[in-house]
Parts: C-alpha cells; structure tokens; sequence
C-alpha cells in the first residue's frame, strides 16, 4: 500500500527549496502533498499543494486558526507520516500532528533560530522549539554541529535525533556546480558587467545581507584589507533584510565603495562563484551551510566562522579555513593567507571539489533519504548510517 507523506514549511518560498525532494519520493512510491502559505504570485511546478495560512511571527490568534485548520486538515487526510521544517509551520505541524493522531511526526530542524536572540523572544523560541521536539516522533538534525547544540542545550535526547548522512538538507546538484559546465563566453559576460578583471583577487559571499550573516566583520575584513592589497575585490550576492540589518557604516560602505561589487539575489549563482578566489562565510550560525558546500564544489575553498552548521561545511586547514567567530580581525587574517599563498589555495579548491563529491552529493543524500522514509514505521536499526547523529 503507497505511504502518505504531508510535508509542511511556512512559506511558500521555503516549499520551492524542497520541490525536488518530494518529486523524488513521489517517484519513490510515496504520495506527497506539501502545506505552506499561499504566494498567488509563485509557481509550484506540480507539487500537491495545499494552503494554510501559516505567519512567520508570532500572532497568537491567527497562530490558532491556522492550528484548527492544520489539524482538521491532518484528520481529513489521516496521513502516515507528516513531516515540518522551518520554525512556526514546525509547531504547529507537531500540535497538529498530535492532536490528529499521526504515528509518525518528524521536525526536520534547519537552523537554531535562538542562538543569535535576547531576552524574552530568547525565552519564547527555547520553549516552542523544546514542545516541537517533544511532540515529535524523529527529530533531524541537518549537521552534527546542529545536533550537538540542540542536546547541549537540551531541548531534545540524543536517541531522537537523525542526521541524512553527513548532513545538508538535499544535498546539492553536482551537474550544476560544476566548472566545467560553466559557458566561458557568459562567465566573461558576467565579469565585465560586474567590472571585473582576471588579475583581480575576488573574494566572494552569496547568501542574505544581514548581522547574523556576519557582513558587519566581512565589509570591515575587506576594508582593513584594502588598505595593504589594491587589487582585490568583495563581490556580494544577494539582498539586505531589514529584520536583521547591517550596520548603517557598512551598508553605506557597501553602496559607495567602488571596489565592492554587489548583486542582487539569483538563481544562477554557479557563475558567481566561478568569479571567486575565495569564498567568505562568516556567519553567526546556520542548520548547515549549502552555499558552502556549493562554493567548494566549484573549486573555491571556503572560510568560515567556527559555528553550528557551517563548521561542518568544510575540512579546516584542507577545503578551507575556520575563524573564530564575531572575529573580524581573524576573517582578515584567514583572508591573507589566502592571498599570498596561492598553491595552497589551489590545492584547498581541489580537495574541496573531492570533499562535496564524496559526501553531499545530492544523490547520496537521496538515497539516505528514501532508506530513512522507508525506515519509519517499521523498527528502528540503530546501527543504520543515516540514522547517526
């Protein structure tokens, strides 16, 4: 008889992210139908989709609603397994889930959201995420560092949680981040629009412009840099979140040097990886650091922050190199290495392609995946790879 799977994410962006995923369990045997909110202005591509007005902060009675609705909806379906991520549709989905009386309830964790928050919220976050784990049949931990935090922390045990593998959400698609895939003639392209020369020394970032993505230290590396080194170059990608805003300083560092480049959001970042001598990833804090792990397939090694999740990306001192975190002076430091040893970064970028080979390739991690969904609900082998965490 064919399993049903109802997978949850808060918004609908997030259900893009997981689109691939779930066609690869429907090809599995598994019929998947995805909740999320609604975002009239995106297309899903075929996935089974169902709306629940899920609110990223907390608003306690719509919170409610969208709880009755969920659990009606659990009910009605009467699923065998359900499966949430992101923090709010996580909550709610285990209440649900419970309430529903769903075997099988598995909070895939990708990122500790209170590890960077004060105060109160502080307070509120470590209580929801303690009833998410609690409520939860299976809690998976996207990398060891993750887990290792969240026991520590003791917010769930040990025997709960499960790792995919090394780890990663879905790993990533070795055919797109590839160098050798990489059209010359666009990637040159690219690199004259940016205003960019081959004799430049690129240090590159992808990934969201905010605090706890740590650009306050990487503009103020790059700026004490600068100083010493006139031929290089901060090239960042993506766009600034006023939830979580850089400091005024650097934001206006950023829009009037002329010596950093700065792109918006894409889906194409395989070319701007290919621009980088190295890649700079000092955040505060992650589930588990994707663009990581793709800048190293591209043969960029990787430096990073010493923290939960991205420490787990790289192996230091062979793909890349880890810094102390919050340490601005130290990511400086790390960064100049790199400039005047450039046989050792050739090398780091060649074994960090091997790195991502060998353990995030996004069909290993597939097919860890499908053995722990076909695991659930049978008897637990603790002796199973994808169940160490």
């Amino acid at each position: 008889m064919q399993k049903t799977i109802i997978q949850g994410v808060t918004s609908s962006l997030s259900a893009l992210f997981i689109h691939d995923q779930v066609r690869f369990l429907e090809q599995n045997g598994y019929q998947v139908e995805v909740v999320c909110n609604n975002d009239s202005t995106r297309v899903y591509d075929g996935l089974n989709m169902t709306h629940i007005p899920f609110e990223r902060e907390i608003s306690l009675y719509r919170d409610v609603r969208s709880l009755i609705t969920l659990t009606k909806h659990l009910r009605q379906k009467d699923p065998d397994i359900v499966i949430f991520s992101t923090p709010k549709a996580s909550l709610l989905g285990m209440i649900a889930g419970y309430m529903a009386g769903t075997n099988t309830r598995v909070y895939a964790q990708w990122g500790l959201r209170l590890e960077t928050v004060k105060g109160f919220k502080k307070i509120i976050l470590h209580s929801t995420e303690k009833m998410t784990c609690m409520l939860s049949t299976h809690v998976i931990a996207v990398s060891e560092s993750l887990a290792d935090e969240m026991v520590s922390r003791k917010l769930v045990s040990r025997e709960k949680i499960v790792r995919i593998g090394r780890g990663s959400v879905d790993g990533i698609d070795l055919d797109v981040f590839n160098p050798e895939a990489i059209d010359q003639e666009m990637l040159e392209a690219r690199m004259k629009e940016c205003g960019l020369g081959s004799d430049e020394f690129i240090i590159g970032y992808v990934g969201r412009l905010t605090k706890d993505k740590g650009i306050n230290e990487l503009v103020e590396a790059f700026s004490k840099l600068a100083v010493t080194y006139s031929h290089i170059r901060l090239l960042l990608v993506g766009d600034f979140e006023e939830a979580d805003p850089v400091d005024r300083k650097n934001q206006t560092i950023i829009e009037d040097d002329l010596r950093i480049i700065h792109q918006p959001y894409t889906t194409s970042p395989e070319y701007y990886y290919s621009m980088m001598d190295v890649f700079a990833f000092p955040t505060y804090r992650e589930g588990f650091g994707t663009v990581s792990v793709e800048a190293q397939a591209m043969h960029v090694p990787v430096i990073t922050f010493d923290s939960t999740g991205a420490r787990d990306t790289i192996i230091d001192g062979k793909t890349g190199l880890r810094v102390v975190t919050n340490d601005a002076d130290g990511l400086a430091d790390a960064i100049r290495r790199m400039i005047e040893y450039p046989l050792m970064r050739h090398r780091m970028g060649r074994s960090a392609r091997e790195f991502v080979e060998a353990y995030f390739d996004r069909r290993i991690i597939r097919e860890h995946v499908l053995a722990f969904y076909n695991m659930l609900g049978e008897e637990d082998d603790p002796d199973a790879d994808y169940l160490r965490a």
